[in-house]
């Protein structure tokens, strides 16, 4: 939380430079720091917490696996993880939306229409997982739950309110900054919540546990 802080700060000192002080770049220091630039110090940051939160619930699910417990909605999780890590990398997403947007004549809150694939595939997900999410101790669920919520709400929620703005006015100016400051830094804080649920897992129910990965040298 801290980085992600310290982060927010920075991105909010470059909106501030450009917006009153018309520097855009204050010796290319900006664009490295924005919210909304993909090539830039906070995504590199997103996709490596991203990977981390995969890299542990590939761990857990190896445990589960060697204590003869539910291991595959774990690696499942894993999957979707690895796959948001890529996609904050190479912005998979952001290529859905001209073609659902031309497709399906979208505009204002959902002119960033990878929303609807996207939406879809959560409610999907989210009914697939639904008895494996209950099953899980009340107070994993809670972090679970939490993170998601807050995750959501950057995610799909202020990149609603940005769309709108978008579509109606421009992606310029302070409120539409607002919005994807918002949503990035709701994003990175759900991802770090959920990084702390898996830590929390594993040391609360997994902590007798040893992985023992055996390598034999075959001759």
């Amino acid at each position: 939380m801290v980085v992600i802080f310290v982060l927010l700060l920075a991105d909010i000192a470059g909106i501030v430079s450009k917006i009153y002080f018309n520097h855009g770049r204050l010796y290319g220091l900006v664009p490295w720091f924005n919210f909304n630039n993909e090539l830039s110090v906070p995504t590199l940051y997103s996709s490596l917490a991203l990977l981390l939160a995969s890299g542990l619930l590939l761990w857990i699910a190896l445990i589960e696996k060697s204590l003869n417990k539910s291991w595959v909605p774990w690696l499942g999780f894993m999957l979707l993880f690895l796959f948001l890590c890529i996609d904050e990398s190479v912005t998979i997403h952001e290529q859905l939306t001209e073609p659902f947007r031309d497709l399906l004549h979208l505009s204002g809150v959902f002119y960033y229409a990878w929303i609807v694939p996207y939406g879809v595939a959560f409610l999907v997900f989210s009914a697939v997982y639904c008895k494996f999410l209950i099953s899980l101790p009340r107070q994993q669920l809670g972090l679970f739950i939490l993170s998601g919520v807050v995750f959501l709400s950057g995610a799909i929620g202020l990149e609603m309110a940005g769309g709108n703005l978008a579509s109606v006015h421009s992606e310029q100016g302070l409120a539409y900054a607002l919005c994807y400051t918002g949503e990035e830094f709701l994003e990175m804080t759900g991802v770090a919540i959920f990084v702390y649920s898996l830590l929390f897992y594993i040391s609360r129910y997994l902590k007798p546990a040893v992985l023992v990965i055996e390598v034999r040298n075959e001759t």
